[in-house]
C-alpha cells in the first residue's frame, strides 16, 4: 500500500470536518504538518485529493473516492480493535444490534436470556444509530446486525425475514378512533399527526394509506423517536401510525391503543438485515438464526 493509516485518518478527518483548522486539532497535529502531510499523501499516490476553494480545501473528484472508502474503512478497524479488547477479556464475539425506523428494545431482554441460553460465546450490544441510517450503519460496519421493518433490496445485503406486523393507527387509550372496526385516510385530516421521517418510504403508511386518498393530514409534526411519539400519544396530544410490534409495550400497558388501517389493513414484514461478506458461520450469522428461531416460538 501506499498510504499509511494516519494518511487515511488524515482524509477521514477533512471530510468531516471540513477545514484544516480543525482536522488538525482533532489529529493532534500543527496546520503546517497537516499540509505536509497531505502533500506527502498526493506525492506517494500521484495525484491530487484537493483543490483550494477560497480559504477551504475541495476534493477533486478522485479525491471524493477515496475518501469515501477511508470512511467506510476506519470505523471497520476502529471496531476490529474494539471487539479484539473486549474479546480478549471477555473471551465473547460480540454483535451489534439495532432497530431500523423504530426505537423500541422492550424485547430484548428476553432476546438477550434466549441467546445466552443458545450460545453462551455470543454478546449482544445495541447500537441507536441503526434507527434513523441501518443500511449505511451496516456498510460501515458500525452495526452487524439490523432489524428493519419493510424490504430493502441493496446489493451486499443479506435479508432474512423474521415475522408479519402490522400498521395500525396509534391514539391515546379509549380515544373515539380506537373505538372503530376500521379508520378511514380522512379521520386523520384535523387531527394533531406525528410521523418518525420526513422521507417518504415505500410500502409504508403514506404510500399505501395517506397518499392514494388524497386526502392529507393538516397537522404533522416529525418527531424522530419513537418512544417520543408514544408519550405524546398517551398524554393525549396526537395520533400516529406505527408498527403494532414496534409500540406493543405501550399497547399491552394500555397507555395508548389501536385501529386497523382500512378495511384490509396494511401488513408489514420484518427482517434481519446482514452483510453478505460475513462468514457462513460468523457470530452475526449465528445471531441471525437465534432471531429466526426465537421469534418462530415467541
Amino acid at each position: 500500500m501506499k498510504l499509511e493509516i494516519r494518511h487515511w485518518q488524515m482524509l477521514k478527518a477533512l471530510s468531516e470536518l471540513g477545514n484544516v483548522a480543525q482536522a488538525s486539532d482533532a489529529l493532534g497535529i500543527s496546520q503546517s504538518a497537516l499540509s505536509h502531510r497531505i502533500a506527502e499523501a498526493e506525492r506517494r499516490i500521484g495525484g491530487k485529493f484537493f483543490e483550494k476553494e477560497g480559504r477551504r480545501l475541495k476534493l477533486t473528484p478522485a479525491g471524493r473516492l477515496i475518501t469515501q472508502v477511508a470512511l467506510q474503512t476506519l470505523p471497520t478497524l476502529e471496531r476490529a480493535e474494539a471487539d479484539f479488547e473486549q474479546n480478549a477479556h471477555l473471551e465473547k464475539q460480540i454483535v451489534r444490534l439495532g432497530v431500523a425506523s423504530y426505537s423500541c428494545y422492550y424485547w430484548i431482554p428476553d432476546f438477550i436470556k434466549f441467546v445466552n441460553q443458545k450460545a453462551c460465546h455470543l454478546k449482544l450490544r445495541l447500537v441507536a444509530s441503526a434507527t434513523q441510517n441501518p443500511i449505511t450503519s451496516l456498510q460501515h460496519g458500525s452495526v452487524d446486525i439490523a432489524i428493519a421493518p419493510g424490504y430493502l433490496a441493496t446489493p451486499g445485503i443479506i435479508n432474512t425475514p423474521l415475522f408479519t406486523d402490522e400498521l395500525a393507527l396509534v391514539t391515546p387509550y379509549d380515544h373515539p378512533l380506537s373505538h372503530k372496526k376500521f379508520i378511514d385516510p380522512k379521520d386523520l385530516s384535523e387531527i394533531q399527526y406525528y410521523t418518525y421521517s420526513q422521507t417518504v418510504l415505500p410500502g409504508f403508511e403514506y404510500e399505501r394509506f395517506i397518499r392514494p386518498s388524497g386526502v392529507i393530514p393538516h397537522q404533522v409534526e416529525v418527531v424522530e423517536m419513537t418512544d417520543a411519539i408514544i408519550e405524546l400519544i398517551s398524554a393525549g396530544l396526537g395520533v400516529s401510525i406505527l408498527s403494532k410490534w414496534a409500540v406493543n409495550a405501550a399497547l399491552e400497558s394500555q397507555r395508548v391503543s389501536s385501529t386497523q388501517l382500512g378495511q384490509q389493513g396494511l401488513d408489514l414484514a420484518w427482517s434481519a438485515l446482514s452483510r453478505e461478506s460475513e462468514k457462513k458461520n460468523s457470530a452475526s450469522k449465528q445471531v441471525v438464526k437465534l432471531l429466526v428461531d426465537w421469534y418462530k416460538i415467541s
